[in-house]
């Protein structure tokens, strides 16, 4: 009997569709954001995060957005500190797709910062 020269390569039953490299966590949240760049002068707008990671954020805006487009994103954060001071999630980043009303944001950078009393959220801001 002659041994056949083919290799046999088993593949993987799972099929991992997910191309994220960080895990999306699902939260719902107001936001409210700011556009700048070449790509038009700077508007605000307000909208509804879909999901969460280390390097992106989805959302649902009230106004088109474009890919390309630089966003400064405002979210208070529903976790105080110390029980008692207001927090803020301000994430910065580019616009890498949209679908209709739905935005996916690569995150660039982040901060924590504290909101005072005399901070208003986004709601209060724009109606």
């Amino acid at each position: 009997m002659a041994r056949s020269n083919k290799r046999r390569i088993q593949l993987s039953q799972k099929t991992n569709t997910e191309r994220r490299a960080s895990t999306r966590f699902p939260v719902t949240l107001e936001v409210r954001y700011t556009t700048s760049g070449l790509l038009g002068p700077v508007k605000m707008g307000t909208g509804r995060t879909i999901d969460l990671s280390s390097s992106g954020l989805s959302f649902i805006t009230d106004t088109p957005l474009l890919t390309g487009q630089k966003i400064t994103a405002y979210i208070d954060w529903p976790a105080l500190l110390d029980g008692d001071i207001k927090l803020q999630l301000v994430i910065w980043g580019v616009v890498v797709r949209t679908n209709g009303p739905e935005v996916a944001l690569q995150i660039q950078g982040h901060d924590f910062r504290t909101r005072s009393a005399g901070q208003r959220s986004p709601r209060e801001l724009l109606g």
